[in-house]
């Protein structure tokens, strides 16, 4: 008996080590996050140095980082529920937000940012505000980015301007653009004599697609005016107005003569010398870092008299998903990737948050004095739930097409604004 008593008390000693080791291997084990973006160019790099920096801090959490461009990365995240291969952290824009919540695909997150200890006094307004759609906060607020001029300081000062006084209205944009053109025969525009098919150096460059579209609603806000209803459901425009923004941009092209015909990339245009100065946004910086010419920055010019900008920025949602463990860790990432997004600015975006934008990391980064300047007055899309559709950068959306019509065909711009009318209108009302 007193065997027997003995071997009972090895055998559940035996299974209680076992237990026990079982337990402490569940309780070590890594927890997994699913990590997606759109970040395709250096910017994946720079995120993915900060995954890794995570991980190193925070050997029991294993970020998978996952991106390919918008549009697939968005296609990918409405299948991944039937195939339940959902993310754990997805980013997207300000403007997404009501495409996805509005099919309840997102949690929502107010009472996890303040667990956070986040507030908004601690961000850009602008950046806080792109985190709710219809009163309810669905993202922590990562960067934004907006619409500025890179000026090449070396033609300017070849030219006879003065590099300190770089333009910030649209007449000084366009005297300044047409003393940076420059034919064979080293004539301006407006001289007599000057020949636009035989230019050697233009003044300007613009982009004659979706980007197009955001001067042009940069341009509405600039005289009061916006482009849908305040509820969303349709075209709201005032039309003089519109025809007055879209105007602007065409005469840059044939009126004044500073912009090349048929451009279709403005930044590579002004990083290999073909036009002075080019409007792009912050998320280029990284390519200029070794210019081969001296380089600044300046603010979208202000050509109605109320200053605007387009701008977006990258925030970071938690899509449904029934697993508490992995909600928790994502927020913790998500806070961290907040909390250190300084280093995040050299991917070119400006931090959302004011502490990491006074961090020395990133004040000593070049070019980004115009984008913050630029901070209070950015406007963003709508976001509505048809945003990727009535804003597509994807041809043929009504804002493309639009773009294409006004700058590379040279199109009256009431016939163009009347087509991107129409064009938005249809998928507006489409169920």
């Amino acid at each position: 008996m007193k065997n027997r008593a003995i071997i009972r008390m090895a055998v559940m000693a035996a299974v209680l080590l076992v237990a026990l080791s079982a337990g402490s291997a569940w309780a070590q084990a890594p927890v997994t996050i699913d990590f997606w973006g759109g970040w395709t160019g250096p910017d994946r790099g720079v995120m993915e140095n900060l995954v890794n920096q995570y991980q190193g801090q925070n050997p029991g959490v294993k970020v998978n980082l996952f991106t390919v461009q918008w549009t697939p990365l968005f296609d990918r995240f409405l299948t991944s529920f039937r195939s339940g291969d959902v993310p754990d952290v997805l980013a997207m824009h300000w403007q997404d937000i009501a495409t996805f919540a509005s099919k309840n695909l997102l949690q929502p997150v107010a009472n996890d940012v303040a667990a956070a200890g986040l507030k908004a006094d601690q961000f850009a307004q602008t950046a806080w505000n792109g985190t709710f759609w219809n009163g309810t906060e669905y993202a922590f607020p990562l960067d934004l980015a907006m619409h500025g001029v890179f000026v090449n300081l070396d033609m300017f000062k070849a030219a006879g301007l003065d590099p300190s006084k770089l333009p910030t209205t649209g007449a000084e944009l366009v005297s300044a653009a047409t003393k940076l053109t420059i034919d064979q025969n080293g004539k301006h525009p407006g001289d007599s004599g000057f020949d636009a098919t035989k230019v050697k150096q233009w003044g300007f460059g613009i982009n004659s697609n979706h980007h197009a579209f955001y001067y042009f609603y940069a341009l509405l806000a600039q005289q009061g005016t916006s482009f849908l209803d305040p509820a969303g459901t349709k075209v709201a425009v005032d039309t003089g107005k519109a025809e007055r923004a879209w105007q602007w941009i065409q005469d840059l092209v044939y009126k004044h003569k500073v912009v090349p015909t048929g451009q279709t990339n403005a930044f590579q245009d002004w990083v290999t010398g073909r036009v002075a100065m080019a409007v792009d946004g912050p998320w280029q910086l990284p390519a200029v870092q070794s210019a081969p010419f001296a380089w600044s920055t300046t603010t979208f010019p202000n050509v109605f008299g109320k200053a605007a900008a387009w701008g977006s920025g990258h925030i970071l949602t938690l899509p449904v998903k029934n697993d508490p463990a992995k909600r928790q860790a994502a927020i913790k990432f998500t806070t961290w990737l907040l909390n250190n997004s300084a280093g995040w600015g050299t991917s070119g975006n400006i931090p959302a948050k004011l502490s990491a934008r006074q961090a020395q990391e990133f004040k000593a980064l070049p070019g980004r004095t115009a984008f913050i300047d630029s901070l209070p007055f950015v406007v963003a899309l709508p976001d509505i739930p048809k945003t990727n559709q009535v804003f597509s950068a994807a041809g043929p959306s009504p804002i493309v097409v639009a773009a294409q019509n006004v700058i590379l065909k040279g199109e009256p711009v009431a016939q163009a604004l009347k087509q991107l009318i129409d064009g938005a209108n249809q998928i507006l009302a489409t169920p």
